[in-house]
């Protein structure tokens, strides 16, 4: 600032004061003074003037909250003064107010006073598909990847445009920059990307296949269209697609494993214990690589191989603690609870250690009863991370109503909501045990406090809603509070159930027939195995009733609902 401006400070404040209304809002806003051509030291003088009652301006309005007004003054500042920064924030006031044909006049003046600026060229280019510059867009992108280099500008080129509210605009602008650059695979990837992003999957497929033919030795264009591919449902098309960059780039490590995460997603288990053989032996110390293929295995099924990959990247040294945990839950699925547990014991470092100790507390619990687990709950209770304390309220609470030991469950939970009060999930687990111990009307004012909080909260109308249909003959209310749930979650195995629950309550047996199977396909669980038994016997199907009663008891002999309906039925 000059010494002029300096000196000129307070009696331009008291004149913008006087003169102006700051504060206007709505359609009173004010325009920004006229730019007056003025010649010499006058035009000097004027002009610093003119700034600097526009920037006073303009902050007045922005404490004041009117950001259009201020974005107005601060364009009107940039267009006169050669500060960048001045430019800069009158963009961002434009863009904080919406403004968008101000932002990017803001944003174009920003790049003339500093032409090579990444962040102002990246603006100008989303603003302008926003306001149909597709054509000038497309300039000002070629300008940023050339200052990036092109893999990562054709990157920094989606994440831009999937922003940009015009989304037509933005394909064409991708579209014109690949046709002025048609040697580029990068482009032709982003332009795929970006319809993908947008949804629009027939285009990004054309898009990707033709840019395939083109550079057939391009192994992300390749993963692009397999993705698409995938998108579409179209699994064996995709599995074809990274198969053959496998063949194409066989020494490429993230290509095969891409294959081999899509050969699990399918099921396809026959082909996958080869390639994560081979992903092993590019690098068999690779520790990351080791227990990238075990989760892989675990997620496939493949249990055996699973932990032999853990026990191998244990022997490693290396990611003990992930190895550990990941070991523990293997014991925790083959009902080895006391290998578990020492497990997660030795799990002492990285993201999963909160959750080992939770896992710990929880099987002590199990093992060795309540009270054995007591200090180590009580301990995490007083966490200083309140999620962590928060969990370890649940697990013991879960623990107690699992035991049947429902008045020291509700004990654990009424100290839990001194502690973290309006807790939706201690609400939601308090209603669940008072459900349990057949306190209906406690129950349904813990849901009730919920849906006071979140009306549209799905668990909560759902449990409602199956309590009322369960407990109760209040059958319409119920079916109100289910459906509800339902029009959020159609294919939630547990909503499907109370549906169908709450339809047999109301005496629509084929209607909830339907609804039971369709749950028990999605679901096979022991509360929607009890359901679809009863309503299987009330249509006559009672061989097939009994069938599922059995096969539940097989997976699950202890559970109540299922040995209550296994007698009623027997009888």
């Amino acid at each position: 600032m000059s010494r002029l401006l300096a000196v000129a400070l307070p009696a331009v404040l008291l004149a913008g004061c006087a003169q102006t209304n700051l504060n206007a809002s709505g359609s009173e806003y004010i325009e920004a003074p006229p730019i007056l051509s003025i010649s010499g030291s006058e035009a000097t003088e004027d002009s610093e003037a003119r700034v600097l009652f526009s920037l006073l301006a303009a902050e007045l309005a922005a404490q004041s909250g009117d950001y259009e007004q201020a974005s107005t003054y601060y364009l009107a500042a940039a267009r006169l003064s050669s500060d960048v920064q001045v430019a800069e924030r009158a963009t961002r006031l434009a863009l904080f107010a919406r403004n968008h044909p101000r932002a990017l006049a803001a944003a174009e003046r920003w790049l003339e006073l500093s032409p090579g600026n990444i962040e102002a060229m990246q603006i100008a280019a989303v603003l302008m598909t926003t306001t149909g510059r597709d054509d000038e867009a497309a300039e000002l992108l070629e300008t940023l990847v050339d200052a990036v280099g092109t893999d990562e500008g054709y990157r920094v080129v989606v994440s831009l445009l999937a922003q940009s509210e015009d989304r037509a605009t933005a394909l064409r602008a991708v579209e014109r920059l690949v046709d002025a650059n048609p040697d580029e695979a990068a482009g032709w990837q982003a332009h795929a990307e970006l319809a993908l992003r947008f949804e629009q999957l027939e285009r990004a497929r054309e898009i990707a296949w033709t840019g395939v033919e083109r550079f057939p030795d391009a192994v992300h264009l390749r993963m692009t269209l397999a993705r698409v591919l995938t998108e579409m449902e179209d699994d064996d098309a995709a599995l074809a697609t990274l198969s053959a960059a496998v063949d194409v780039h066989p020494d490429r490590r993230d290509v095969r494993l891409a294959y081999a995460r899509a050969l699990v997603d399918v099921e396809d288990f026959e082909r996958v214990r080869p390639e994560l053989d081979r992903l092993l032996d590019m690098d068999p110390e690779d520790a990351d690589l080791l227990l990238t293929t075990a989760l892989l295995s675990l997620e496939a099924g493949r249990f055996e191989l699973a932990r032999e990959y853990l026990e191998h990247l244990l022997a490693s040294g290396r990611r003990t603690s992930d190895a550990h945990y990941y070991l523990g839950r293997l014991h925790e699925q083959a009902e080895d609870l006391e290998a578990a547990r020492r497990s997660y014991r030795a799990v002492d470092a990285g993201e999963h250690v909160d959750d080992a100790r939770l896992r710990v507390a929880r099987l002590t619990a199990e093992l060795e009863g309540h009270a054995a687990a007591r200090p180590i709950l009580e301990d995490l209770q007083q966490d200083p991370d309140e999620g962590i304390a928060l969990r370890a309220y649940l697990v013991e609470a879960n623990v107690l109503r699992d035991s049947g030991e429902f008045d020291a469950a509700l004990e654990r939970l009424a100290r839990g909501l001194v502690e973290f009060p309006g807790s939706e999930q201690l609400l939601y687990l308090r209603g669940l045990v008072h459900e349990r111990a057949g306190n209906i009307p406690a129950a349904e004012a813990d849901f009730r406090a919920i849906l006071e909080m979140d009306p549209e909260n799905v668990s909560a109308l759902n449990a409602l809603g199956y309590t009322l249909a369960d407990r109760t003959e209040r059958y319409e209310e119920a079916y109100d509070l289910i459906t509800r749930a339902y029009e959020q979650r159609p294919d939630d195995a547990a909503i499907i159930d109370s549906y169908g629950w709450v339809l047999y309550r109301m005496g629509r047996l084929d209607e909830a027939l339907a609804k039971l199977e369709r749950a028990y396909d999605l679901m096979q669980d022991s509360e929607i195995a009890s359901n679809l038994a009863v309503v299987l016997w009330e249509v006559g199907r009672r061989d097939e009733s009994r069938a599922i009663i059995e096969e539940a008891l097989e997976r699950d002999p202890g559970h109540e609902r299922l040995r209550r309906v296994s007698r009623e039925l027997g009888d």
